[in-house]
């Protein structure tokens, strides 16, 4: 950090460009490290599931015709939608997994930043009041969030609904704010957008679905004596992996594809630190948080389930081409 706290120029997160030979040693590094220090295997059997899944969701997909959503919207998005809910979500029931399929569907379509401004900025208002949205895709999702509480218990569920509502909301955020400075004070702030924009909220209580954990407690810290706050212990250590984890295996794609307006770049900019420091420091994180968690869980069906979420998100990773994990990781692990 410097001594003076100043916006951070355009120039400077020019300065964070690094080479193309650079780019494959620091993310083959930093992948290497993440799953040896975790013992977490690269790839996984293809999920028994898997052609159920994506049968179910392109017939539910279908449906949303109905509404007015254009299939060239979120026909690329079949095989990440489909691979994240049967490599991540493996542990759940298969209509669980469809249900993580169609979200995920939809969600891209929202990412892509095709959706109106003014479509994303009324999504809450709406959705509190019943009105139909202003573009299908959101119509589609809020269809999609109706039946939540069908699959997870009431905690869950509004976690779920919630963090999508902040997701919407940090897209039209970042829709919004292309080109505008970070200060180099604002590492909260940087915290804070990664928070809101990754749903990492949502994919995190997707782990515990009532049909597997019904009770509650088996992966939420208990609640201090006499008082109903409760701790979200390992809920949190979810967050971190999923959003963490992430920003490291995707992080070659994204440089390759040019795109610096991610975590990674953020965090290096108002830390005045190199890309390589903040991938090593991410790894680091991420195996404290997966040692806290492994500590935290009781229970075999929960550790059970916690480990095959580390080992599905990366054999998502890896078995999704858009990623290009094969590609960087061919003959090195």
């Amino acid at each position: 950090m410097h001594a003076e706290s100043t916006p951070a120029s355009t120039a400077a997160l020019k300065a964070k460009t690094i080479a193309s030979d650079e780019i494959v040693k620091i993310s083959r590094t930093s992948v290497a490290e993440l799953l040896q220090r975790t013992k977490i295997p690269l790839q996984s059997p293809i999920p028994v599931a898997q052609e159920e899944v994506e049968r179910k969701t392109r017939e539910g997909a279908k449906e949303w015709t109905k509404k007015g959503l254009d299939p060239a919207r979120y026909a690329r998005h079949f095989r990440t939608s489909v691979n994240i809910a049967t490599y991540t979500y493996s542990h759940t029931p298969v209509e669980v997994q469809i249900f993580i399929s169609l979200f995920t569907l939809l969600a891209l379509c929202v990412d892509d930043l095709e959706v109106d401004s003014d479509a994303l900025d009324s999504f809450g208002a709406r959705l509190y009041t019943g009105k139909p949205q202003l573009d299908p895709a959101l119509d589609c999702l809020v269809d999609v969030l109706g039946k939540t509480h069908d699959y997870y218990p009431p905690y869950a569920a509004k976690s779920i609904i919630v963090a999508t509502i902040e997701f919407v909301d940090a897209t039209l955020f970042d829709k919004e704010s292309v080109g505008v400075q970070l200060h180099q004070a604002a590492l909260p702030y940087v915290e804070y957008k990664r928070l809101r924009n990754s749903l990492g909220g949502a994919y995190g209580a997707f782990v515990w679905d009532k049909f597997s954990f019904p009770d509650i407690f088996s992966h939420i810290q208990p609640p201090l004596p006499g008082k109903l706050i409760m701790t979200l212990y390992t809920c949190r250590e979810t967050f971190i992996w999923l959003n963490y984890s992430n920003d490291v295996l995707s992080f070659y794609k994204e440089e390759l594809a040019g795109e610096k307006d991610n975590y990674v770049h953020d965090r290096a900019l108002v830390t005045n630190k190199s890309i390589s420091t903040v991938l090593t420091e991410l790894v680091n994180e991420l195996v404290e948080s997966i040692e806290r968690a492994r500590s935290i869980l009781k229970g075999e069906k929960e550790k059970e389930a916690w480990e095959r979420l580390l080992a599905g998100y990366v054999a998502y990773h890896y078995t999704t081409p858009r990623y290009k994990l094969v590609e960087l990781l061919e003959g090195e692990i």
